[in-house]
Parts: structure tokens; sequence; C-alpha cells
């Protein structure tokens, strides 16, 4: 069984198999992420993967699961990001339709 060390932003080194890794590959040209959970804490942790890890996965059979994002995400990035005004706007308009 093939092994590999990552770190936990709470427990540190730890040890991983090759089934408790996630590959994620971002659609969108943001990159690749790998996660697992820590054996230790029960916490998710994700990190970037460099192109030698995944590489690697490849190698030894695993293949990144690719997320492509819903067209609406792009097109959000155009609006400005909401403001407590806009949040406070919103919460008075659903008062006033309950």
């Amino acid at each position: 069984m093939v092994r590999v060390k990552s770190r936990c932003w709470k427990c540190g080194e730890v040890a991983l198999s090759l089934e408790d890794i996630l590959l994620v590959e971002h659609g969108d040209g943001e990159g690749t992420y790998y996660s697992f959970i820590c054996s230790t804490c029960d916490m998710a942790q994700a990190y970037p993967a460099d192109s030698r890890f995944i590489d690697f996965m490849r190698m030894n059979g695993c293949e990144p699961i690719i997320l492509v994002p819903p067209i609406d995400c792009k097109e959000a990035g155009e609006d400005p990001p909401l403001t407590w005004d806009d949040l406070l706007d919103l919460h008075l308009q659903l008062q006033e339709e309950a």
C-alpha cells in the first residue's frame, strides 16, 4: 500500500493512503487541490497540488474530479460585493413579504 505524508493544520504531519485523498481540479483554471480528512482530529484539509503530486496520483490510478462552476458564478463576478446595507435591505424586504 502506497502511503504519502501531508500536514494537518491542527495535528501536524499525517500519513495517508491514496484512498484517503481526493484530488479536485477546478474546471475554470483555478488550479488543482487535494483534500483529506485527518485521521486524528477528523478535520477536513485542503491544499494546492503541484504538478509533481498530480502526476504521482495519476500514475497510481487516481484521476482528479473536475469541478465546473455554473455559468452564474462567472456572471456574478461583475457585480460589486454585497455590503451590510444590502443585507439589511434584504432582511427588511423578507419581513415585509411574510
